[in-house]
């Protein structure tokens, strides 16, 4: 099934799930490798291929809720309050996360005078020449990595408090097919 149904996940948003959960792993990890190594033609590779998927990311984040918004929402089952409240507490700041860390981080290059490639189909030139703004920006992508990262894990536990603790359907509705 491509749509959504009240107790199910269609096609696409799985895959928008997946892929985006996937994508955003791999940037922690070249985040991680590229700041921790010496300056080099493969650094600056890795720089070029994070601000790229940055924003492929978001490009993402708006088609995904885009289809979130045109589909229905499987319901949660019944939980109490406080479940129900954490759960789409941290949907929401997912979704926040999501699209400000692009945003930040490429107003970090762009204000830091740098061009953004987006794999070299197109460039997006500096938006100025501005060291304490890209810097403002820098610090906010670090602080929002780790508050998406959070967000991340908290998910993660979520769904397995549901599939471990209440044992209901709420992560194999996102795994397995109808």
């Amino acid at each position: 099934m491509i749509k959504n149904t009240l107790t199910h996940y269609g096609y696409v948003a799985k895959s928008f799930h997946w892929l985006m959960a996937i994508l955003f792993v791999v940037m922690f990890v070249v985040a991680y490798i590229m700041i921790n190594i010496p300056k080099s033609n493969f650094r600056f590779l890795l720089y070029d291929v994070h601000k790229a998927t940055g924003l492929l990311l978001l490009g993402l984040v708006a088609l995904r809720l885009l289809w979130r918004f045109i589909n229905l929402q499987p319901r949660l089952p019944i939980v109490n309050k406080w479940v129900k409240v954490a759960a789409k507490s941290n949907i929401v700041l997912l979704y926040l996360m999501m699209i400000l860390m692009p945003i930040s981080g490429f107003l970090t290059s762009t204000l830091g005078g740098h061009e953004v490639s987006f794999y070299g189909i197109f460039t997006i030139s500096p938006l100025a020449h501005d060291p304490n703004a890209s810097v403002w920006f820098s610090n906010a992508h670090e602080i929002f990595s780790y508050l998406l990262l959070a967000c991340f894990v908290l998910h993660i536990i979520g769904a397995l408090f549901h599939h471990y603790v209440l044992k209901d359907n709420v992560l194999n509705r996102m795994i397995k097919s109808k």
